[in-house]
């Protein structure tokens, strides 16, 4: 990461959503924005999720409010929250020397934990797909070289805790995470609903 992605972060973090995307998708955009609106203003997991629960929609300036699926929203918030620090040693590793979380933008970075979180604890999900959910959610804020950031770091992610001698060991660490988070029960989904959201969203275009 050179300093050039350290960009002051006064950065619009509205983003915009294609007409026809699904709930699960539209509350992957929403805890995005949840995580950066955390760690700049202090607010708590609580406090946000509670503001969701009670809003239900997106909140996106100049654009039409999406329903959200507020319990998935709530299962990402939250496993972020509690597993900070270990989703970016993880990511850490994956970036190589030089590169850390720490150093990114706060939207970059709200967008690579949460890719992290679910590429980790949601072992039922195809990697590919997921992974180009949290691209396309980068390209909702960035114009520049970030999504390609984000392909990359959840790719290399993936292949570490998914595949090859590390993966018996990734398990333990994705159990480790469910039981910690609560993740299991709170972000219970399909692999055929995220594949429903990519499509749904290619139709509309």
């Amino acid at each position: 990461m050179t300093d050039e992605t350290e960009q002051s972060e006064s950065r619009e973090t509205t983003g915009r959503v294609p007409a026809g995307r699904r709930k699960r998708s539209a509350a992957r955009l929403a805890a995005v924005q949840a995580l950066y609106e955390m760690e700049l203003s202090g607010r708590s997991a609580e406090v946000v999720i509670a503001a969701m629960k009670e809003r239900g929609v997106t909140d996106l300036q100049d654009e039409e409010d999406i329903p959200v699926d507020v319990k998935y929203f709530e299962g990402v918030v939250e496993g972020v929250s509690l597993n900070t620090d270990k989703l970016d040693r993880m990511v850490d590793e994956c970036l190589g020397t030089g590169r850390n979380v720490a150093r990114m933008e706060a939207v970059l970075r709200a967008i690579v934990r949460a890719g992290a979180l679910e590429l980790i604890s949601r072992g039922d999900l195809d990697p590919p797909i997921l992974i180009s959910e949290y691209v396309h959610i980068g390209h909702a804020f960035f114009g520049g070289g970030e999504p390609g950031i984000v392909n990359g770091c959840l790719d290399k992610l993936s292949k570490t805790y998914r595949e090859g001698e590390l993966a018996e060991a990734a398990e333990e660490a994705r159990v480790a995470l469910l039981r910690e988070t609560g993740a299991d029960a709170l972000m219970a989904d399909t692999e055929a609903d995220v594949v429903d959201d990519v499509d749904d969203d290619d139709g509309e275009r």
